[in-house]
């Protein structure tokens, strides 16, 4: 076929535009145009292009490939004759195009074109797309065209000038006050029924009934100023901007980012009209930043309570995106940010930003592991994702224990992936008696079978993947005893030391015919063993030398309410290095720094207190419980994540009482003893029901260990009623 030439893509604009208002059929308007360039254009593309108009005004994208040329044409004719509405829904569908096809000499005309006309992309639905999803009535594209028209016109038809286009008017007395106005006038009528018969009256009514929509809308920005309000001045903003310390390179950039865009927008948004990736805005401006200015001034934390403390709102409200944005959650940067961003002229940082996304801290990487979870509709009790977190710092073995359907396996999943490690999951099988049903075996017939797991930990030793987490997740693995089919783990875990800057351990000493296959195994420093658990009359109890080498979390409440009031902007996954996860600890002598001896000595004080209480009942514990204790509570510090109480008492309830069992008398009176220790100054409890008074004490009474004390007063009424308590439910 012939060139597709000026005279060609005008034609088809014309006669595209006139489909569109259904002044003339597609059919009639494709045989008009193979009629006038029968050498140039096919049937399907004549088709194509006289649709297209249509599709642009509402934002469409297409991936049938398109004349560069002729898609400029249309966008620029759309913006010149329909106006800014229009033409920004046009410029966004020709961009979705020219992205999808990678069309980057089309993506630079485009984007020149948008910044000529000055189009502001800001995530607010359109008069004319909201008139195409209007509940009450369907109105067709032709109708719809003549009533935005009609007020795009009517100031010129009228004879009037209003401080702003009414198309841009949001304000429910400002548009009264506008309408009110035009309906006074004394050539109202008669205009009215010149154009279009009451077109003007009828867009009126309509726009009328949209501003309220939107006003409407308002209130699903969260949080209102009733519910938080930094109160941040335009001018303490300005002293911000200009200080030269607060704002970095990546901040300036994803800043100027969203204001550019209009200060309306989602993370996916900025990606694809900036680059860069959505994290880089969400932890740029909604962690980074946002943390930064809260100190600056001392502000509170705005409080949800589904998802806890947020720093975000001290530059944005936020709302659930509509359908018509890409992406989950749209920000809106606060009008006192904007106004300053505006006068000190932000727009030049975007072309002076690093590329490098920005570095975070342990406390940030939580917060956004935490939105990623939350946003995939699992709600964990407290601060349980940051207690896994520590324990797997600590020591890469953790069990987590509860009744089946808690999320314990779905946790170990969606935080693998909320960090962008690998994830392999194993069923135990209650078969399982030794270690060759997790590293493999000879049949027999001589042939070498690769156990469960021999394959994972291989390739997660391989080094192009050694900074890369490996979780591997041990589903239901007391079905079999874990001390046989674990044991060879178990004791090599123990081995671990730093040899060449790594953490290693000794060599798993296994069949020949595994060495032969796979060479010398050993746990690589980034395997992550995460056991699930459910006890019951179906499955084993653990012995000490389980119970000694891990964290023991237990699952005992669930939130079975998703809450659809928020839902977290993008839900996108990190990509966290090892060293996020990788112990800094081995051991207590040689690992622990100058400056965390005193904290050290307190932690070792405290715990020797305890074990003093357990001696009466020979539940004592030994060094490696005490030196897992203070790696966790190293790893608390270091990282800024719970109380310091808090943290113990997660490590009472997780090393200490899951190993207290049994029906002797010394077992309640170091039950007793241990409730002292966790809820205070407390005495009393010689009379018959020992547990009732707890109970009562921990409902009135703060306690230092308030998690330890609900616990141990549960064990003490199991011993009670049934002459025998343990941990476990």
């Amino acid at each position: 076929m012939g060139k597709m030439t000026q005279e060609l893509i005008e034609d088809l604009y014309i006669r595209g535009k006139a489909v569109h208002k259904e002044e003339i059929s597609l059919k009639c308007a494709t045989e008009e145009i193979l009629n006038m360039y029968p050498d140039n254009i096919h049937e399907l593309s004549a088709q194509f292009y006289l649709s297209l108009y249509s599709d642009l005004i509402k934002g469409k994208g297409s991936t049938w490939n398109q004349n560069s040329d002729l898609l400029i044409y249309y966008v620029r004719h759309i913006i010149e004759e329909n106006g800014k509405s229009d033409g920004t829904k046009a410029y966004e569908g020709a961009l979705k195009f020219a992205k999808a096809k990678s069309r980057k000499s089309l993506i630079a005309s485009l984007e020149k074109l948008a910044a000529e006309f000055e189009l502001s992309l800001n995530g607010r639905i359109s008069f004319e797309a909201w008139l195409n999803m209007f509940p009450e009535k369907k109105y067709s594209e032709s109708t719809i065209y003549r009533y935005v028209h009609a007020l795009e016109k009517a100031e010129e038809w009228l004879g009037v000038q209003f401080t702003k286009p009414i198309l841009d008017v949001t304000g429910i007395e400002e548009f009264s006050d506008i309408d009110n106005h035009i309906k006074s006038l004394p050539n109202y009528e008669a205009v009215n029924q010149q154009h279009g018969h009451g077109d003007l009256s009828a867009a009126l009514t309509l726009y009328k009934k949209y501003v309220e929509f939107l006003n409407q809308e308002e209130e699903s920005w969260w949080p209102s100023l009733d519910e938080y309000n930094p109160e941040i001045s335009k001018d303490q903003w300005m002293e911000l901007l200009k200080d030269g310390k607060i704002f970095t390179d990546n901040t300036y950039f994803a800043i100027a980012a969203m204001y550019d865009f209009g200060g309306t927008a989602t993370c996916r948004q900025l990606e694809e009209k900036y680059g860069r990736t959505s994290d880089f805005y969400r932890a740029s401006l909604g962690v980074q930043l946002a943390s930064k200015i809260k100190n600056i001034f001392d502000l509170p934390y705005c409080v949800n309570e589904k998802d806890g403390n947020k720093v975000w709102p001290v530059l944005f409200q936020g709302r659930k995106a509509g359908g018509v944005e890409p992406g989950n959650f749209v920000w809106r940067l606060r009008p006192e940010l904007f106004e300053a961003l505006k006068e000190f002229g932000i727009e030049r940082y975007l072309e002076e930003g690093e590329e490098e996304v920005p570095e975070l801290s342990i406390k940030e990487s939580m917060e956004l592991i935490k939105e990623y979870i939350a946003s995939k509709g699992f709600s964990y009790d407290g601060e349980l994702i940051e207690n896994f977190y520590l324990s797997l710092k600590s020591k890469p073995f953790v069990i987590l224990a509860g009744t089946s359907g808690t999320g314990k396996t779905r946790l170990v999943r969606l935080f693998a992936e909320a960090i962008g490690a690998n994830y392999k999951l194993v069923s135990v099988r209650p078969d399982w008696s030794d270690s060759s049903d997790l590293f493999g075996h000879v049949n027999l017939k001589g042939e070498f079978v690769p156990g469960a797991i021999i394959d994972y930990i291989h390739e997660a030793a391989k080094p192009e993947n050694i900074n890369i987490p490996y979780f591997l997740c041990l589903d239901e693995m007391n079905l079999a005893r874990v001390e046989y089919y674990l044991s060879d783990f178990l004791s090599i875990i123990e081995t671990r030391h730093r040899e060449d800057g790594r953490v290693v351990t000794d060599e798993i000493i296994l069949d020949k015919a595994v060495s032969v296959t796979y060479g010398k195994v050993i746990l690589p420093e980034n395997l992550y063993v995460i056991g699930t658990v459910n006890m019951d009359e179906t499955t084993f109890p653990f012995s000490k030398k389980v119970l000694d080498r891990a964290n023991t979390i237990e699952f005992s409440y669930v939130d079975l309410v998703p809450d659809f009031s928020e839902s977290l902007e993008e839900a996108e996954a990190q990509n966290c290095k090892n060293d996020f996860l990788k112990t800094d600890y081995i051991t207590l002598m040689s690992d622990t720094a100058t400056e965390d001896r005193q904290f050290v000595s307190d932690i070792c004080f405290e715990l020797q207190e305890i074990n003093e209480i357990l001696q009466c009942a020979q539940a004592h514990v030994g060094y490696r419980v005490r030196d897992e204790i203070i790696f966790y509570m190293l790893n608390n510090k270091k990282a800024e994540l719970l109380d310091t109480n808090l943290a113990f008492d997660n490590e009472i309830m997780q090393k200490i009482l899951p190993r207290i069992q049994g029906s002797s008398a010394s077992i309640k009176d170091m039950l007793c003893e241990l409730f002292k220790k966790c809820a205070g100054d407390y005495t009393g409890l010689s009379q018959a029901s020992v547990s009732e008074q707890m109970q009562v004490y921990v409902e009135t009474k703060d306690c230092k260990y308030k998690k330890s004390a609900e616990k141990i007063c549960y064990m003490m009424r199991r011993f009670e009623e049934d002459g025998f308590t343990s941990y476990w439910l």
